[in-house]
């Protein structure tokens, strides 16, 4: 007898849909699954197997074929067993079908592990499978009770979450699949704010300035000063003064981190923005995602949050070149011989370096690197790279007085209001845009939405040829005055708005030489 049910594969970040066909036959007995599988997949035939005796099903002796079709996708993972079980028990006849239930089998999908004693285990990639099965039509899903958080996000479909075989056998057997439908839980994930505070930080309000600014319109960031002058520290603030994920950016990250498997499942839609700091000996694959089962990197993770390179000459150089085609594309493309896959990488990079391998200098009554060993660490970041990060701020010492001053500087709520008004801003200027933020404004829309009176071009003018920018620092000059008077909720860029911005700049990568 032959059947076909539907379960689903993630492909990057985006699902797709896959048919499992049984049938059974006279042969020489045996299961066999075809359909370009992977070896977890082709282990699947076990674990099915011995699951369907434990709950009391034993194969029949004749030839039994499963088929995954489309046959020229690579299949991976253990998400198609419960698929492969159902089809083989409505070949053999132990759940009856009449034309009822064969046109519900055509809106619903099946996904989950089995485990050998007949229990229904949680998957990696159901939020990006189910995204794509209702857009395509499918009104109902059998997911594992470990993802059901997860898949409950998904509107216009009822998850029905299983924790075992023979309770899914019984509900399909009885026709009575509203009874498995749980209420979607009604609360969203935990907005928990970390445990820094702007406030913390000693001084260094210029480099709070900056902060803020690149916050606010999401620009890359530099940080370059002296060890232990609070550059690590500011860092883990910003995901806690950026402004909340929309609905779209927690989808997008949540199916992200789902993929990688690296979602809590307890917790459903994230809500947080990421920050992720890799180590330096952080490999290639790692941080731009890829593998033979191409997975998202630390830039895809970072998306919509902040990546925090700490040490930034100390990564491989092949690492810090990588960062050039995310950063401009906002998207890394992992090609295979048969497929794609596309991951999102919206990251904000903050990036943070000494002035020296030993971390002391200017301060010659600690450095001892001579000038030419600073040169070369400082020169190990290539200017291609330097073009691309929109700001390079020098970080200097506190002094004593700094250190143990009872004034107070910004604090992180003080960030968050000063950011709300400019991202209010954002809003409203790119509604009918597919970009939020001003660094992302393309160089095509940049005369649509910064214009500048004559003051401002002549001295646009000057700080182009005093500072001999590259047609990309130019426009990120640009794209930062737009942030600064955003920040000030001023819509026309103002001179000082550009001088700033020049500042912030810093044609010179930052670098102290005095």
């Amino acid at each position: 007898m032959y059947s076909k049910i539907l379960s689903g594969a993630a492909l990057g970040i985006d699902g797709l849909l896959i048919s499992v066909e049984s049938d059974i036959s006279r042969g020489l007995p045996g299961l066999s699954l075809v359909g370009y599988l992977s070896s977890s997949v082709k282990e699947a035939g076990e674990r099915v197997r011995t699951a369907l005796k434990n709950v009391g099903y034993s194969l029949p002796s004749r030839r039994i074929t499963v088929n995954l079709s489309p046959a020229d996708v690579h299949k991976e993972g253990a998400g198609f067993d419960l698929a492969i079980s159902i089809s083989i028990l409505i070949s053999m006849g132990e759940i009856p079908i009449n034309s009822k239930l064969n046109r519900d089998l055509e809106k619903t999908v099946f996904l989950g592990e089995m485990g050998l004693d007949g229990s229904v285990l949680p998957v990696t990639g159901v939020l990006p499978i189910l995204d794509h099965a209702v857009r395509n039509g499918i009104r109902r899903a059998i997911v594992p009770c470990g993802n059901f958080v997860e898949a409950s996000y998904i509107k216009k479909m009822d998850i029905i979450p299983v924790d075992n075989l023979y309770d899914l056998v019984e509900m399909m057997k009885n026709r009575v699949w509203d009874k498995g439908i749980i209420e979607i839980p009604s609360g969203d994930q935990t907005d928990i704010m970390g445990n820094v505070d702007l406030a913390d930080i000693k001084g260094q309000e210029v480099m709070k300035r900056g902060v803020v600014v690149a916050v606010a319109g999401f620009h890359n960031i530099l940080l370059t000063g002296a060890a232990g002058s609070g550059k690590s520290m500011i860092s883990k603030c910003m995901p806690d003064i950026m402004p909340p994920l929309t609905f779209e950016e927690s989808l997008e990250l949540t199916k992200i981190y789902s993929v990688a498997g690296k979602l809590d499942l307890s917790k459903g839609l994230m809500k947080r923005r990421p920050f992720r700091s890799p180590h330096q000996n952080v490999s290639e694959i790692a941080m731009i995602g890829g593998g033979a089962n191409p997975k998202p990197g630390e830039v895809s993770l970072a998306s919509g949050g902040v990546l925090f390179l700490d040490e930034f000459p100390e990564f491989s150089r092949g690492v810090i070149e990588s960062l050039r085609q995310p950063m401009e594309d906002r998207c890394v493309t992992v090609s295979r011989l048969r497929n794609s896959f596309t991951f999102p990488s919206r990251f904000m990079l903050v990036s943070a370096r000494n002035n020296c391998p030993c971390g002391f200098f200017p301060d010659r009554n600690k450095c001892r690197c001579s000038m030419s060993e600073i040169y070369r660490y400082q020169n190990k970041i290539s200017h291609p790279i330097m073009d691309r990060i929109d700001m390079r701020i020098e970080v200097r010492p506190l002094t004593y007085d700094e250190m143990f001053s009872t004034k107070k500087g910004m604090s992180s709520e003080d960030a968050r209001a000063v950011i709300k008004v400019a991202r209010r801003r954002q809003e409203i200027r790119y509604k009918n845009e597919s970009f939020s933020f001003n660094s992302e404004l393309p160089q095509g829309y940049i005369d649509r939405y910064l214009s500048l009176g004559e003051d401002e071009n002549l001295l646009l003018r000057k700080l182009f040829e005093s500072n001999d920018f590259s047609a990309r620092g130019y426009y990120k000059l640009l794209k930062l005055a737009r942030t600064i008077a955003d920040i000030s909720d001023r819509e026309n860029i103002e001179c000082c708005d550009l001088e700033e911005a020049a500042f912030y700049r810093n044609e010179s990568g930052g670098t102290n030489w005095e």
